[in-house]
């Protein structure tokens, strides 16, 4: 066990996970700069992860084992090494995923740097991003468009306000509301953690938007390093990347919609930001909720009442928010979408339907994909 107080906690959340998490503990107890502790987060899996794990442990002090009592998910499980860590700064760092060799040693180099006038709050920096080579062609490369796509990453210092700006509501894209490509101060994780305190569901989709949701309202200070640390891995077993899992990431979304509005009304007398950056923040999951109906096979009945808008898709009713105000382009959207439920063909029905929240590039990408194949790349 260690005697002092690590400069970076780095929080391993572990489920299902035994074919990557040697992989990754080597990149961590590898790294170049060595005031480190690593705790592995056991999160009652069935495969052999935690023995391996522990071997690890039984020859690297730095490394401490946490158990779960239940399987928590990913977002539980995350808060439950932030409450054990010891260290100043916390790195999340997800099982299947690893960090170049040099990322401590440069977070360190930049957090004590005298170019700064203060120890910032988050260090943002750049990741590559791996494929899988037992996944297809069209699931790798709907990987690297997910995340090449833009998104916001600010090279000039942000404080306050500027930091849930620039993240949220600066980009026309992708939110950059991502976890695992920052470094956080432990005091902003662990004050982040007391108004998500009652979330006990175990969230597996959009989890990360719900929690940096939080950590940007909260956060006085931001920095970042212009180098790829993380490595982002392709992993084609994750629940995430299974179309069978439609149903539950459709009910986390939801769940998180809910979510949004109650902390928006709570943070908001911290920064006057977050009633719009929550109702965005809506807009992007009712898109999604809409997108993840494409592999349904069957049609979509969508309604807007002007106060919520219903949809209809099986045996499922859905409530999302009502339509943004974009008069002739979202009635446009709609007239399309309808027609394309009526032809039957539900796949372009959805991706248009999703257009109507959120004017994605990626959506887009889907349809012309689509359409050039006949049909054949649904991505």
């Amino acid at each position: 066990m260690m005697s002092h107080s690590p400069f970076f906690s780095i929080v391993i959340p572990t489920y299902n996970v035994e074919q990557y998490i040697t992989r990754c503990l080597e990149s961590c107890i590898n790294q170049t700069f060595s005031d480190i502790e690593i705790l592995i987060v056991d999160d009652c899996g069935s495969d052999d992860s935690l023995q391996i794990a522990q071997g690890f442990a039984d020859k690297d002090s730095r490394i401490r084992i946490i158990h779960n009592p239940r399987n928590l998910g990913l977002f539980g499980a995350r808060l439950s090494g932030e409450r054990e860590a010891k260290g100043e700064y916390i790195l999340p760092l997800d099982s299947d995923d690893y960090l170049e060799l040099n990322t401590c040693e440069l977070l360190h180099r930049k957090i004590i740097s005298r170019n700064l006038e203060y120890t910032p709050d988050i260090i943002h920096f750049k990741a590559h991003y791996l494929g899988d080579k037992n996944a297809g062609f069209v699931e790798n490369c709907k990987h690297k468009l997910r995340y090449l796509l833009p998104t916001r990453f600010s090279r000039a210092p942000l404080q306050n306000e500027q930091i849930a700006y620039n993240f949220f509501l600066k980009s026309k894209q992708f939110p950059k509301f991502t976890l695992w490509d920052k470094c956080y101060k432990a005091s902003l994780l662990k004050q982040s953690a007391l108004y998500l305190k009652g979330i006990t569901r175990p969230l597996t989709m959009a989890e990360d938007m719900l929690k940096f949701f939080v950590i940007a309202s909260l956060a006085k200070s931001y920095t970042s390093i212009n180098n790829k640390l993380y490595v982002y891995c392709l992993n084609h077993s994750s629940i995430t990347q299974r179309a069978d899992s439609a149903d539950r990431k459709i009910n986390d979304m939801l769940f998180i919609m809910e979510n949004l509005d109650r902390l928006s009304t709570v943070l908001s007398g911290g920064n006057s930001y977050m009633p719009q950056i929550s109702t965005r923040m809506r807009y992007n999951l009712a898109s999604l909720v809409l997108l993840e109906l494409r592999f349904k096979n069957s049609p979509i009945i969508f309604a807007d009442s002007g106060k919520s808008a219903t949809i209809q898709c099986q045996q499922q009713a859905l409530i999302l928010p009502p339509l943004p105000k974009n008069g002739f382009f979202i009635r446009t959207l709609k007239r399309i979408a309808t027609a394309l439920n009526g032809a039957g063909s539900t796949y372009l029905a959805s991706c248009v339907f999703s257009l109507m929240y959120w004017n994605r590039i990626l959506t887009y990408i889907r349809i012309f994909g689509y359409i050039v194949s006949f049909g054949r790349v649904r991505l």
